[in-house]
Formats: structure tokens, sequence, C-alpha cells
């Protein structure tokens, strides 16, 4: 049995329900290097996030959440599925991931929309979902926003020294 390990989390995989085969078919796995279906992520050996597939590439990662119906989606709080985003994020950057992407897929659902900040797609979108991903270091995403702000009030100087930071941050990150 695979196991990976970012701490504090482990992910494990899990039984995988039938109810998935149609989540399985749609899936997009061109752009990536791998996938696990259905894992379990354990903090301090106790059950704490499911995620129902996880592909990745060179520098990015995608956590994916799969509904059967849209009332199960409905029964997701918005509050759970910011959690779930949330320790994407930090397992993504523990594994040494530069960018993740949280999405929900759900069957019979007719528009793409947003729940807790996170994209929701219908199941027959999923073939041609391309990713939004995000940043998992929140310090290059800051930097970013303070170099659009000081390029609008025209300090190209300032600009100059926050684009030095950045790419001193960047190479200790590779």
């Amino acid at each position: 049995m695979i196991e990976l390990r970012s701490d504090p989390y482990v992910l494990k995989p899990r039984l995988a329900p039938p109810t998935e085969s149609d989540f399985r078919v749609h899936l997009n796995i061109g752009w990536c290097r791998g996938v696990l279906f259905n894992v379990v992520a354990l903090k301090n050996s106790v059950a704490i996030v499911e995620y129902d597939a996880i592909l990745w590439s060179e520098d990015s990662i995608m956590f994916v959440e799969y509904k059967d119906s849209v009332a199960a989606y409905k029964g997701l709080s918005a509050r759970r599925i910011q959690q779930m985003d949330s320790l994407a994020k930090n397992i993504a950057r523990g594994l040494g991931y530069r960018r993740y992407c949280f999405v929900i897929v759900v069957k019979d659902l007719q528009e793409v929309t947003s729940r807790g900040g996170v994209d929701v797609i219908p199941l027959y979108m999923l073939g041609s979902y391309e990713p939004a991903f995000l940043s998992t270091y929140s310090e290059l995403d800051y930097l970013e926003k303070l170099m659009a702000k000081y390029t609008r009030e025209e300090k190209p100087e300032f600009v100059k020294d926050l684009e030095k930071l950045k790419k001193m941050i960047e190479t200790g990150l590779a």
C-alpha cells in the first residue's frame, strides 16, 4: 500500500465506492504525471479529510472532491469546503508543490458555480476542465499584490527591489 507523508499529514488510499466509476471516466489526466484515487489524509492517525482524486505534475497538484448527486453536494457546508481547500494547500506545500487546486465535481449539476471560494463543476465538464492553480506560498502572493500596488503608484525602484526579493525566495524554493 502506498503512503505519502507531508508532515503532519499522512496520505493513504481507501476503498473506492462503486458510485465513482462515472467520475473516473470523465477525469482529464492528460496534463498530469500521476493520479491517486480515494485518498484519506490523516493527522496524528486521525482521518481529517478525504479526496476522491489527487493529480499532480512537476510543480502542480490538484485535489478533487466528487459528489454523485446535487443533494450530496448541497449537504456539504461552505465552511467544510474551505477547510478541505485549506488542507489541500497545506498538504501541497508540505509535499513541495508550488501550485495547487481544489475543485468539487458534481454529477447532474447543470452549471459551473463556486462555493466557499472553490470551483464547483458539473461532471460532464470535467474532461475539459482547466485547473486554476493557486500558489501554495501566501508570501509570494502577497509580494505580487505589493508589486502591483507600487506599479500603479509609479514607484519602479521599489517594484524592482520586490522583484529581486521574489526571485530570491523562488530560488530558495527550487
